[in-house]
């Protein structure tokens, strides 16, 4: 799976440019290894073979097929920009194998919670315990109340409860 980077087509964006440099580095980096992180967690690989990604100044958006991933320029820390990269990747993992929430309003399950069963855990192998510390604080930070009692929530279970409940909602 690649993921192909869209560079501001003038200078002006010099702060969208670097951002963008940043994300790729980090997909460089690390790319192969979040993909294998993903499968070894939920037992899932990525349907599409190439994903764009525009780095734009708003919220990060997974996009679905045939959209392009959006990340936020103005993540200012490495730890945020790998956590909202491994954020949106992994909406795409689970989108593109079909895994939609349901639309009920459930507090136990939502796209969300979905994401963040592995989330953290890939954090945590990738970067270590003082990244995951920093990113779970830093998830706290200027989101909206529906997601900070989700994060909370997943923050609450152990990771064997965390893989269990993520392997009941892919099936496995």
């Amino acid at each position: 799976m690649r993921l192909i980077f869209k560079y501001p087509d003038n200078l002006e964006s010099l702060d969208i440019t670097l951002a963008t440099k940043a994300y790729e580095q980090i997909w460089q980096t690390d790319g192969q290894r979040i993909v294998e992180l993903f499968n070894e967690y939920t037992g899932l690989v990525f349907k599409q073979e190439n994903i764009e990604v525009i780095i734009h100044n708003g919220q990060s958006m997974s996009g679905k097929d045939g959209v392009p991933m959006r990340l936020n320029s103005s993540n200012d820390s490495i730890v945020k920009k790998r956590g909202a990269l491994i954020h949106e990747l992994g909406h795409r993992l689970l989108f593109g194998n079909g895994l939609y929430a349901s639309d009920e309003n459930n507090q136990d399950d939502n796209d969300e919670i979905r994401v963040l069963l592995f989330q953290g855990d890939v954090i945590r192998d990738l970067y270590g315990e003082a990244d995951y510390e920093s990113w779970s604080e830093l998830n706290l930070d200027n989101h909206a109340e529906d997601y900070i009692k989700d994060l909370r929530h997943v923050l609450s279970l152990s990771k064997i409860e965390r893989n269990a409940k993520l392997k009941t909602i892919i099936g496995l």
